[in-house]
């Protein structure tokens, strides 16, 4: 079930970086270099693996935009928020 508005609102300023676009959680991760940034996204790629939720990656020269939403509810759900969170964990490492 997709949260309210307000929930997303709430739960974005326990999550820095992150920003809401649309029906969507939207994060861009600068890098040193582009190897930084591939290492990053197979990173991401495990934790959505295990968490059987995947976001959208972009890679450019210089940094990642991470994009998730949960298409069956048609929102942002809880499953976004633990996945940032487990983001987060590799992330602020």
């Amino acid at each position: 079930m997709a949260l309210s508005a307000e929930t997303v609102e709430k739960r974005l300023k326990e999550n820095p970086g992150w920003v809401r676009s649309g029906d969507r959680l939207v994060r861009t991760v600068p890098f040193e270099n582009y190897m930084d940034g591939a290492r990053f996204i197979q990173t991401i790629a495990r934790i959505a693996e295990q968490e059987n939720h995947h976001p959208d990656l972009m890679l450019t020269v210089d940094r990642v935009i991470v994009s998730t939403t949960t298409h069956d509810a048609g929102g942002i759900t809880e499953k976004d928020f633990r996945l940032i969170a487990r983001i987060a964990e590799v992330h602020e490492a």
